[in-house]
């Protein structure tokens, strides 16, 4: 048994004792040069202006101020001149846009309401770029019209306690014209 056993441990040291062969290792892939690096080109920048039928709507706007009355009115008839001879919306908005310009001789809320009947009765495409611009100025008008009837209504009442204080004035009056009478009255008869 002795002999087995120093078999069995001799085998195991010289198991042990065996080196596994070397692995090969991998060759090394090739190495591509590195990739040309292009001298960066200077890039500036284009900027393009989009100038769009209602940015030339709101500039005509912001222009009317600006413009003495015979202008205003010039620009009132080729307004209707484009408007008649193209029913273009950007001629609309320009002859809407004349209409109601304050402090001229022309301004008339019953034609622009008139040119935006479209917009009201829904008739413009909902694409129209027109129907922003057409929406802010009913919005304006609207808010006059209320302002209007305020106001309407603040000078009836105004009239009527006008009226009231006048009423009442004169009733003093009357009652100063009694008392002093009475005064007089009174003075005579002392005198007598």
């Amino acid at each position: 048994m002795k002999t087995i056993v120093i078999i069995l441990l001799s085998t195991v040291l010289l198991a042990a004792c065996q080196t596994t062969p070397p692995r090969p290792e991998p060759e090394p892939e090739p190495q591509q040069p590195p990739p040309a690096v292009a001298e960066p080109v200077p890039c500036e920048p284009q900027v393009k202006e989009v100038f769009t039928g209602t940015d030339e709507t709101l500039l005509f706007l912001a222009n009317l101020k600006q413009r003495s009355q015979a202008d205003l009115k010039t620009a009132l008839y080729q307004a209707r001149k484009d408007f008649t001879a193209t029913g273009a919306e950007s001629a609309r908005m320009k002859l809407i846009l004349l209409y109601l310009q304050p402090g001229t001789s022309f301004r008339s809320e019953a034609q622009a309401m008139q040119l935006l009947d479209p917009y009201i009765r829904g008739d413009v495409s909902p694409l129209s770029p027109y129907r922003g611009i057409a929406q802010l100025i009913l919005g304006n008008l609207e808010e006059s019209r209320k302002t209007d009837a305020a106001v309407q209504v603040q000078a009836v009442k105004v009239r009527e306690e006008q009226k009231r204080a006048d009423e009442l004035q004169r009733k003093l009056d009357a009652l100063k014209d009694v008392e002093r009478a009475m005064i007089e009255k009174d003075q005579k008869q002392r005198k007598k």
